[in-house]
């Protein structure tokens, strides 16, 4: 078994956590539009904090302080920060798609995604690219649960198929960040699914 890296576990950490987001949306917001608004403001701020921090040696050193130990190499050089794709994926996806499947596709974001890594790191195998088959279907396994515990207006096999499709993309080795294509897949297939059943 391999051991995962300090900045992969507080990355993991802060990706489980967002599903408070699509959590807050089921529970307590519950606007779309409001949602909308919410999460294209935080996207706004975040792509100005990354812009700030490519031309400002004072804000980069500031941010460096204190995420620099959560960065990746190549957002250490000035590349988008997965929580900033992240929230594009939040924004795009409840923009896109009615509520249940919505909330449903980010979770297969926050948790599929996490556990997806988190297994595929400590149990590498199946190797696909740099991702690996017992991260996938640990990833697809609890993020299923989980959704099956919290979304109860979808049918079982619409949550099934988004499931499935979330982790399927998750194993692609595409360049696109998957922040953005975990939750906007998954969506999509659950939306035509729901047409379709």
């Amino acid at each position: 078994m391999n051991r995962l890296p300090l900045n992969e576990i507080s990355r993991k950490v802060f990706h489980i956590s967002s599903c408070l987001v699509p959590l807050s949306y089921l529970w307590f917001i519950q606007e779309k539009d409001i949602m909308v608004i919410l999460l294209s403001i935080a996207s706004l701020f975040a792509i100005s904090i990354e812009l700030l921090r490519r031309n400002i040696e004072t804000v980069k050193y500031f941010f460096d302080h204190w995420f620099g130990s959560m960065l990746r190499v190549s957002e250490s050089k000035g590349s988008l920060t997965g929580a900033t794709w992240l929230l594009f994926g939040w924004t795009i996806t409840v923009f896109s798609f009615d509520m249940a499947i919505a909330v449903s596709a980010l979770i297969f974001l926050a948790i599929g995604d996490s556990f997806a890594a988190i297994i595929g790191k400590l149990f590498p195998l199946g190797r696909i690219g740099d991702k690996t088959l017992t991260g996938g279907l640990a990833g697809f396994i609890v993020s299923f649960g989980v959704v099956m515990l919290t979304i109860h207006t979808l049918p079982p096999i619409i949550l099934f198929l988004g499931a499935l499709a979330a982790m399927l993309i998750e194993l692609l080795p595409l360049k696109i960040n998957d922040n953005l294509t975990i939750p906007i897949f998954s969506g999509m297939v659950m939306m035509m699914a729901e047409r379709i059943i």
